[in-house]
């Protein structure tokens, strides 16, 4: 049957061993081709591929030294913020210090004020209580005068008689601040 195809399909019978020509034909088309492929497009395909892998390695270069930068930004971050809690916290301890110097100087000052004060109102009363004697002396050597000489009807002599009224005031004095002292 193959031998019947074949002669009815030309009439001529050909060798299988040699080539017929449009394969010949199809292999130049075919080499052609790869040759433009060749010399055309891949040149371009292998720059554009080689550029783009430059591109990626750059970026993940980028990408690395941005990471070791936010790192190195982080720990001075944390370092700086550490130093200024720290310098806040010394500042704080110095406030402290300061304000308790102040309170301190200004206590001993008012208590400086007040004992001085004390002892300005102990001399001004020292001093009024002395003039009141003084005083209440002159009176009341005035009034027992003048009472001794309504009781004996008849006037007494101020000069003799003042010395005996300021003796007994004064023992009267001398009594009470004995007194006093006993109380204390």
């Amino acid at each position: 049957m193959t031998t019947e195809v074949l002669a009815q399909a030309g009439g001529e019978t050909t060798n299988f061993l040699l080539p017929n020509f449009t394969i010949v034909v199809e292999i130049v088309i075919f080499l052609l081709v790869l040759f433009f492929f060749y010399r055309f497009v891949v040149p371009p395909l292998t720059t554009a591929m080689r550029e783009r892998d430059e591109m990626v390695r750059k970026q993940v270069e980028e990408r690395d030294k941005a990471v070791r930068t936010l790192h190195e930004a982080e720990e001075r971050y944390s370092t700086s913020l550490a130093e200024a809690r720290a310098e806040a916290t010394t500042i704080r301890d110095e406030a402290r210090a300061d304000a308790q110097k102040i309170r301190d100087g200004m206590r001993a000052e008012t208590d400086r004020e007040v004992a001085r004060l004390r002892e300005q109102g102990e001399a001004e009363l020292a001093a009024q209580r002395a003039e009141t004697a003084r005083s209440l002396r002159t009176e009341i050597g005035g009034l027992s005068t003048g009472l001794a000489s309504r009781v004996l009807g008849r006037p007494i002599d101020d000069g003799r008689h003042r010395a005996t009224v300021d003796s007994f005031l004064a023992e009267l004095e001398q009594g009470q601040a004995k007194d006093a002292e006993g109380v204390r």
